[in-house]
């Protein structure tokens, strides 16, 4: 399997202190001549990207501050198109999960990782691998479109049918098939049932319990 080589550089951008050490100490182990730079939140992250172009890796956790929802992986996937991204995240659901992958994420890892599974699924990305590294099995994977992922984020939100029209650019009456298609297609009774659904598959990563 592959390994970083010295003076290969790697980012952690991860808000949470603890966590953000504990990786820097793991890929210290993997080899001690890389390169560690860290971030605290979204924006810092990107600044060391646009000054460190020849970055090798990044550890993403997507819930920084700074971004919302898949919007920093899919900035950071635009801007550096080659860059290897692994998502590091609590965010341990299948649904969740394939949304990352599909937004350019390269692996994922739970952070409730062992630390030889964590090295071992870091090695297997960097062989060019999709990894998703997850506790969780057998989850039940339901599958929107964007736009009725749209729709759903704006549900969270609280927004009325109007409102959702509003955000959306279309009219009363076409949001209110959105929702209702929403509402049927997580097989939900009701608005509020239907964002509790989303919330247990993962479908919404900005407004998870």
């Amino acid at each position: 399997m592959a390994e970083l080589l010295a003076g290969e550089k790697v980012l952690i951008a991860e808000d949470h202190e603890l966590y953000r050490d504990g990786l820097k100490l793991l890929f210290e182990e993997i080899n001690p001549e890389t390169r560690i730079y860290l971030a605290g939140n979204f924006p810092e992250a990107l600044t060391i990207l646009l000054r460190e172009p020849d970055i090798t890796l990044v550890m993403l956790d997507i819930r920084m501050p700074g971004t919302q929802d898949l919007d920093g992986l899919k900035e950071i996937r635009s801007r550096f198109p080659t860059l290897i991204i692994i998502v590091v995240s609590t965010l341990d659901f299948d649904t969740s999960t394939r949304q990352m992958i599909d937004a350019g994420a390269n692996g994922f890892i739970a952070k409730s990782t062992p630390k030889q599974s964590m090295k071992r699924a870091i090695a297997e990305v960097l062989d060019g691998n999709i990894v998703i590294e997850s506790e969780r099995e057998g989850t039940d994977f339901i599958d929107l479109s964007q736009q009725q992922l749209a729709t759903l984020r704006y549900l969270a939100e609280g927004l009325s049918n109007k409102e959702i029209a509003s955000r959306l650019g279309v009219s009363p009456l076409t949001a209110k098939e959105y929702v209702s298609k929403v509402i049927e297609r997580l097989d939900a009774a009701n608005r509020t049932q239907a964002v509790l659904i989303a919330q247990k598959h993962g479908l919404l990563i900005d407004h998870l319990m």
